[in-house]
């Protein structure tokens, strides 16, 4: 190929761009490449001396430079061969990705010989971790649901239980409540109540543009000056049975005393929505449509089948048993779902099928998510074949037996779970043998409250309030972006502002809302560190804390970013299964 012709063809403007860009790529890349082929001298790597690939000192500098022009060859070629555009969509895709390759690959090999350097020469690159087996001999400010009693004893892979517990505690309680906060926050500021509108403004300018660490600190100042210290908590309480101070709050303990009767409250409830989704589905009759054709002729069918057998296996029943299936499974899913959690102190780490025939709390919990993610995958196979499709008898007499049913259902759910579930008075001992004890020495009773810490609390409103105040944003911006004509009409049927923001807008503007709301959710989730600066014991303190006390950095805080990427995929998994059941309807 003549290299005058590519000038010819390659735009002038453009050739210079790509030449500085080759400029810069080589000056960069040239310290990767000298490093990594240092890397791969005799007697550097212990692990690569079976390997054939060495080289001699002396050569590093005269083969760095021959690497590193070649790979600006490479580049070079790629990107003229790109420019030209007369290759196909395909071995475009496979041209850019071979591209990515060659710029990346004295990074990547830098990389990889780097950290095989530091496990052979740096002590605290060792990930052997049964220094976590040890003592954690340190002080937790919670600990709730675990008893106190054995946290001087616990290990440090007990404290990060703990810890973990608590992150995702304070999360989810912030997720729930900024949610509706931000939900409500938004709406007024659309509201033509022009004292409503500038209220939700205010707040959103206040606690968007505060940052979350001066609003965590303003909190905890403000909890602690407004509340009464432990020696009033007999003038601050409600009927003796809710109790305040600036170090928490009491309430009654709350114990699932019979859990048969607990779960068969939330089973009448699941059995009542299966009924109801059978009683209100519309049915098509099997000879009205096509036959399922399960040929396979290529590797494409092939896929489509097993998919189709995977999440509709039942598809040899009738239609009007078929949707059934996944109902029950969905159902059995929440059972042992619920049961798992509440059973969270008995968790042995173990999921064997024979562990879920002996009820192993944490063997049903891991059990309830997975059936809980086939059954939603199974009912949106179904939604596929408009076998999910429902509709509401509104005759007078259907109306009457819906409601009575209801009303049974919801009296047998209300006696199980008083049967089910104990409420103790929480005692606080201030005398002892007849004799008043000093304020020093008051404390509840064991086994008779349940306490919310005031750090938990201050974390928990820190988050809520700032990630609240993006939300309204989003969901602002998102009901500012539907047209105009949806609200116009309907308000043309005559609905009320509430039926127009319940029926029209919001489930509209949850097409768009959802995306950005997953971010703000990641972020609730990533900002929950910042309970070090309150003194809330999440996991993040605790790991922090092992670092303090026995070094060992590097798989400490690659334990870390597991947890933090593991608690972000999750949220963007349930997100995205919210986000495609929304958009399944196409517009």
């Amino acid at each position: 190929m003549n290299i005058d012709n590519i000038f010819r063809e390659l735009n002038t403007s453009r050739f210079y761009i790509l030449l500085l860009g080759l400029a810069v790529y080589y000056q960069f890349s040239t310290t990767f490449v000298y490093e990594a082929l240092l890397h791969l001298t005799p007697g550097r790597l212990d692990s690569l001396e079976s390997s054939p690939f060495h080289i001699r000192s002396d050569a590093i500098e005269s083969f760095t430079v021959y690497i590193t022009l070649f790979l600006c060859a490479i580049i070079f070629y790629e990107f003229y061969n790109l420019d030209k555009g007369h290759i196909s969509q395909s071995k475009y895709n496979l041209r850019i990705q071979i591209l990515a390759i060659v710029v990346f690959s004295p990074m990547l090999s830098y990389l990889i010989l780097q950290i095989l350097w530091l496990f052979q020469t740096d002590d605290s690159w060792d990930f052997d971790i049964e220094f976590m087996a040890a003592i954690g001999g340190w002080e937790l400010t919670n600990f709730w649901p675990f008893s106190s009693d054995t946290i001087d004893k616990a290990t440090r892979w007990e404290f990060y239980h703990i810890g973990l517990f608590s992150s995702i505690r304070v999360v989810i309680a912030s997720i729930v409540l900024s949610t509706l906060l931000g939900i409500v926050i938004g709406v007024s500021r659309l509201s033509r109540n022009k004292l409503l509108s500038n209220l939700a403004r205010i707040y959103v300018d206040l606690f968007r543009n505060l940052p979350l660490i001066v609003q965590l600190t303003l909190i905890l100042v403000l909890f602690a000056t407004t509340l009464d210290p432990f020696r009033e908590i007999q003038d601050n309480n409600f009927l003796n049975w809710f109790f305040w101070t600036n170090g928490g709050f009491f309430f009654p303990k709350i114990v699932i005393s019979n859990m048969f009767l607990f779960l068969a409250s939330l089973g009448t409830l699941l059995l009542f929505r299966i009924y109801t989704r059978f009683s209100e589905r519309i049915f098509t009759h099997k000879e009205d449509t096509e036959e399922t054709n399960l040929n396979v002729s290529n590797i494409e069918d092939l896929k489509n089948t097993l998919k189709f057998l995977i999440f509709r296996p039942f598809y040899f029943l009738e239609r009007r048993l078929e949707p059934l299936i996944p109902d029950l499974l969905f159902s059995i899913s929440i059972l042992s779902f619920t049961f798992g959690l509440f059973r969270i102190l008995e968790w042995n780490y173990s999921f064997t099928f024979s562990g879920i025939l002996a009820q192993e709390p944490f063997s049903l919990f891991v059990f309830g998510i997975v059936l809980l993610f086939y059954s939603s995958k199974m009912v949106a196979a179904l939604e596929l074949e408009g076998l999910n499709t429902f509709t509401e008898d509104s005759r007078p007499e259907a109306i009457r037996r819906r409601l009575q049913l209801s009303s049974i259902v919801i009296l047998s759910t209300i006696i199980l779970l008083y049967l089910s579930i104990s409420v103790t008075q929480p005692n606080l001992i201030t005398e002892e043998d007849g004799k008043a004890l000093p304020w020093g020495k008051w404390k509840f009773e064991e086994g008779t409250y349940e306490e919310v810490n005031v750090v938990f609390l201050n974390l928990m409103l820190g988050l809520t309030f700032y990630t609240a105040a993006q939300i309204a944003e989003v969901v602002r911006g998102s009901i500012q972006s539907l047209p105009r004509g949806q609200i116009e009409a309907a308000i043309s049927i005559g609905l009320s502002p509430y039926q127009r923001l319940k029926l029209v807008i919001l489930p509209q503007a949850l097409r768009s809302m959802i995306p950005s709301l997953t971010n703000q959710y990641l972020n609730c989730w990533k900002n929950s560190s910042l309970a070090l600066i309150v003194g809330f014991s999440d996991f993040y303190f605790v790991l922090t804390n092992v670092v303090n006390n026995a070094g060992h950095a590097v798989p400490i805080f690659m334990i870390i970013l597991f947890t933090y990427q593991s608690g972000s995929l999750v949220i963007s998994a349930i997100m995205n299964n919210i986000n495609s059941s929304v958009t399944k309807v196409k517009i």
